[in-house]
């Protein structure tokens, strides 16, 4: 295993990071040691970073990561986990959510603490205001409960360069991946420039670079390794990053990320701008299946529908009327069920225009 140095923080971090959000819930309804487990192998792999959050696997992903912590001997790897306004927006929420984190994680400080799911800057601001979240985390710093102050970003370019410059925090989680590196990349620099580390979010493009092996073909620098180790590999290449984070539902998953850990070649300047003339400005548009849109108001199946919604994209010509059929037993007929509200566009982390590709799909034939 690699293992960077993480910003100015004093820490190393293994190239591979552990995402908690992707365990399947037939597995930790069923019995939460069975991801656990997952854990404990990605430990004995080398992978010193959990990164976990309240809400993730309907809400039991920091007990998971706890058990794991409790099983562990030795130096323990690292832990983050996070909050937003869909939690707490004051100070004293923010410091409570630290507490209840901490006794779920079963640790007696919480590494890496995140302002979770920036979406703008304005958001940043009223988290770094007087008696919010992030007043809340240096009182949580100075009572020794967590180390370092982070924020985890799903925004473009420019603002991630001015929250990156600001100061307040010493790492960033951005979602940054072969799709689209050529229009988020001057964040991950600026990050870099100032002493800021990065941990790479959504590396794999939420599955999708797996699932379309040959039109990612061309990130492979050999035949040996499969086009999921060739993005993670493109990635952990760039001197300015830290850590890919990868989310894992199976030890198979783990092995395979690991794997993609070696061999590593630095990737160039001259490389990725080369890389960057690929692709059109589209592929920042691709949906990363993060799910936060699951709830619709009116039930409508965003997600697979959103899923299905990029193939149009990467092949025009994909019939996504049928495969939502055969493969979600859905119809278009669904989508022309929403009625605009915006639920889910406040809510995706990409900004992306999903009531219009609801009319776009309501409108497909077989």
């Amino acid at each position: 295993m690699i293992y960077n140095q993480l910003g100015h923080t004093g820490k190393k971090v293994s190239a591979i990071a552990f995402g908690a959000m992707r365990f399947l819930p037939e597995e930790y309804n069923k019995d939460p040691q069975l991801c656990a487990d997952i854990l404990l192998r990605a430990h004995e792999l080398g992978i010193n970073y959990f990164d976990t959050a309240p809400l993730y696997c309907d809400g039991l992903s920091e007990e998971i990561v706890g058990l794991a912590m409790q099983q562990i001997q030795g130096k323990k790897p690292y832990v983050s986990t996070k909050c937003n306004f869909r939690t707490t927006s004051t100070a004293q929420g923010a410091y409570e959510e630290i507490l209840k984190s901490r006794d779920k994680l079963q640790v007696d400080t919480i590494d890496f603490y995140y302002m979770w799911s920036i979406r703008k800057y304005e958001q940043y601001e009223n988290m770094v205001r007087p008696g919010g979240v992030y007043e809340g985390m240096l009182r949580a710093k100075e009572d020794g409960l967590i180390s370092h102050i982070c924020a985890s970003l799903h925004t473009d370019g420019e603002d991630t360069v001015r929250i990156a410059e600001d100061g307040k925090v010493e790492v960033l989680t951005l979602g940054y991946n072969a799709t689209n590196f050529a229009y988020r990349r001057a964040g991950v620099k600026a990050a870099y420039e100032n002493g800021v580390g990065t941990v790479l979010m959504n590396p794999l493009s939420g599955g999708l670079i797996p699932q379309h092996p040959d039109y990612f073909s061309f990130l492979k620098q050999s035949d040996d390794e499969n086009v999921s180790q060739a993005a993670l590999r493109f990635l952990l290449g760039q001197k300015e990053v830290n850590s890919a984070l990868v989310g894992f539902s199976s030890i198979q998953e783990v092995e395979d990320a690991v794997a993609a850990a070696k061999n590593v070649r630095e990737i160039t300047e001259e490389t990725l701008a080369e890389l960057a003339k690929t692709f059109g400005a589209e592929m920042d548009n691709l949906c990363t299946s993060c799910a936060y849109c699951k709830d619709c108001p009116l039930d409508i199946p965003l997600v697979p529908m959103m899923f299905l919604y990029n193939e149009t994209i990467l092949n025009p010509k994909a019939n996504i009327a049928l495969r939502m059929k055969l493969q979600f037993d859905i119809t278009p007929e669904m989508a022309a069920k929403c009625n605009g509200c915006g639920a889910c566009e406040r809510i995706c982390t990409q900004k992306l225009p999903i009531i219009e590709r609801m009319r776009e799909i309501a409108a497909l034939q077989i």
